[in-house]
């Protein structure tokens, strides 16, 4: 690999002596990595660095670029710990990568540059991202005011992030004192529970002829996006004109952008949204349900992201997550504060966030 592939980014022009974090966010796009410095509870990214993953077979380049770069300016900053995410399975401090062919490797990484380093999911960053954001800032976050315009504190010790994407992330963060602790899941692979006739007839499309359950994941994510264009093609009739034909005809993982894309001004395509986020909306009151998350429901991913205006046309998500058959738990799910996440640098700030959390237990 060529040092010219990595791109750099200085996103401040000074440091003065704060302890520094690496952190990092590897995906199956992008490697990104940068220097946050910590100071005050705050953390502050002071240089970024981003590669195309696929363009590389270890992340070690990338780390020595980044911190060649930084000495170059600052010849005295120096690493105390780093914390990097990526998306795959964690065990014993190494990720299995889901969608590249290398690995994160904790002990690796220590060895080659003494820094202690704690590899963590992908997930589990942006749910120590969280305490992190800003919630009166409109550039970190959307408020989404509950059907009888409530838009309640958060209180209390709980979050509950819930983001879709390549798949579906379901995690927890809980405050205890000054601390927090990230409890990852499996939710997104647990049944989806259709709730009308309509989601009945799109479990059912979802299942096919194979016996298998249908998972949450299988209808919030990516590929779920896809799933629900073909049940409104397959189940509902809808005719395949030239946008949707150009759409069927490109790759898989690029067809969720496009149906967004047309969302506006095509009448499937907006109903593809519609039902998505319907679905978003009641599987979100279900994990909501189980754990009270007075601190907030936090909207993350990429499908939020670019599709936010239809979370919020009409109160859709907020319609679906009040519903309920007993008025009290509808009275608790509007005490809920609903965020949807804005500021991607959410994951490398996380990890950061992570990483100096549990410094003392990594050194």
């Amino acid at each position: 690999m060529q040092a010219n592939t990595i791109q750099s980014l200085w996103h401040s022009e000074s440091w003065n002596g704060e302890p520094i974090v690496l952190a990092g966010d590897i995906g199956g796009t992008n490697s990104n990595l940068a220097l946050v410095k910590v100071a005050d509870g705050k953390f502050d990214i002071l240089l970024e660095t981003v590669v195309p993953s696929a363009e590389v077979d270890s992340i070690l380049p990338s780390i020595r670029v980044l911190l060649e770069t930084a000495n170059k300016k600052f010849p005295d900053l120096k690493v105390e710990v780093a914390g990097i995410s990526g998306a795959g399975p964690i065990s014993k401090n190494h990720c299995d990568l889901s969608n590249l062919d290398w690995n994160l490797d904790g002990t690796e990484i220590e060895m080659a540059f003494g820094f202690p380093t704690k590899i963590i999911n992908d997930f589990e960053a942006i749910s120590y991202g969280v305490p992190l954001l800003d919630l009166n800032n409109p550039e970190e976050v959307t408020h989404l005011p509950h059907t009888d315009g409530g838009d309640p504190e958060p209180i209390g010790s709980v979050s509950l992030i819930v983001g879709a994407g390549t798949g579906l992330g379901v995690g927890m963060l809980v405050k205890d004192g000054d601390r927090y602790r990230a409890l990852p899941s499996e939710g997104g692979h647990a049944c989806f529970a259709a709730f009308d006739l309509e989601t009945e007839e799109l479990r059912a499309h979802a299942q096919g002829a194979a016996n298998t359950i249908v998972e949450i994941e299988d209808l919030l994510s990516g590929r779920g996006l896809n799933t629900i264009l073909d049940y409104f093609i397959v189940m509902r009739g809808m005719k395949v004109d030239d946008t949707l034909a150009k759409i069927l005809d490109a790759e898989p993982l690029q067809r969720p952008a496009l149906i967004s894309r047309h969302a506006d001004n095509h009448p499937v395509c907006r109903d593809v949204i519609r039902l998505f986020v319907k679905v978003y909306g009641r599987v979100a009151a279900d994990f909501s349900a189980t754990v009270l998350p007075r601190c907030g429901l936090f909207l993350a991913g990429g499908i939020v992201g670019k599709n936010e205006r239809h979370f919020l046309d009409g109160s859709q998500f907020i319609y679906f997550f009040e519903q309920n058959a007993r008025e009290q738990v509808k009275k608790v799910l509007r005490k809920i504060p609903v965020y949807i996440v804005k500021n991607y640098s959410i994951s490398l700030v996380g990890a950061a966030h992570a990483a100096w959390l549990l410094k003392d237990e990594i050194v």
